[in-house]
């Protein structure tokens, strides 16, 4: 699904960051629309909530035009935990579909045992939890809670819930981004050369608490997919 493909790159994290120096948002509500070749394709709604030292972010994503007429799926994925001093500390995630119930995750991080333990259409499966995972949705949102500033790579851990995957994206300063609402100021993250063509480029907008404001997702023939940020408000 092209959701999937385009949110794995989102899931990147500052984990040695210092802390944020501006209070944290209690509630954060971003849209997206995905296209690709400029048609939109679907729209994703995605709340972030925050409270009592524990989170919870849940993204719903819907097909439209076209494509919600021959694939008219919702998927669901949500991430909950605490909020720490370095950064977000997932304890569940799920990725749920309203047709394709087989290609339903989840996650569920044990950080006492240090178990990881993902559950799939193929079973379950215990693995060891290296410090600092993320599951792909609380990986966007770490930089909310740890801006990237001055740092010039990102390496991590991050899960859908079928497997977990190493990533790397170098850091350049601040661009210019333009959105639905306006022009912002952002960082602009990007992968490392590949031995196809896929690639990702990330921009966070800086003056908007950092997040993520445009994806682009090339995948390995070539052939992009685009993200971009359409409505954010943020609650302090």
């Amino acid at each position: 699904m092209i959701e999937m493909r385009i949110l794995l790159a989102l899931a990147i994290a500052c984990l040695a960051c210092g802390l944020h120096a501006e209070p944290l948002p209690q509630r954060i509500d971003a849209s997206y629309d995905i296209l690709k070749q400029d048609i939109k394709l679907a729209e994703v709604n995605e709340t972030f909530e925050r409270k009592d030292g524990r989170y919870r972010i849940v993204s719903v994503t819907k097909p439209v035009g076209l494509l919600a007429l021959f694939q008219p799926e919702t998927i669901v994925v949500t991430s909950e935990g605490e909020v720490t001093e370095q950064g977000l500390l997932p304890q569940h995630f799920t990725h749920r579909r309203t047709r394709n119930t087989e290609k339903n995750s989840s996650a569920d991080f044990d950080w006492e045992r240090n178990e990881l333990t993902l559950s799939n259409q193929d079973g379950i499966k215990l693995l060891a939890l290296q410090p600092f995972t993320q599951d792909r949705l609380s990986m966007m949102y770490q930089f909310v809670v740890q801006p990237p500033h001055s740092r010039l790579e990102l390496r991590f851990d991050m899960t859908n819930g079928h497997k977990v995957d190493e990533y790397r994206y170098q850091l350049n300063p601040a661009q210019t981004v333009q959105v639905p609402f306006g022009n912002l100021r952002s960082y602009y993250l990007y992968t490392q050369p590949q031995k196809t063509q896929w690639k990702s480029e990330i921009w966070l907008a800086i003056d908007h608490g950092y997040v993520p404001c445009k994806v682009v997702v090339t995948e390995d023939d070539g052939a992009q997919l685009v993200q971009v940020l359409r409505k954010l408000n943020m609650v302090p």
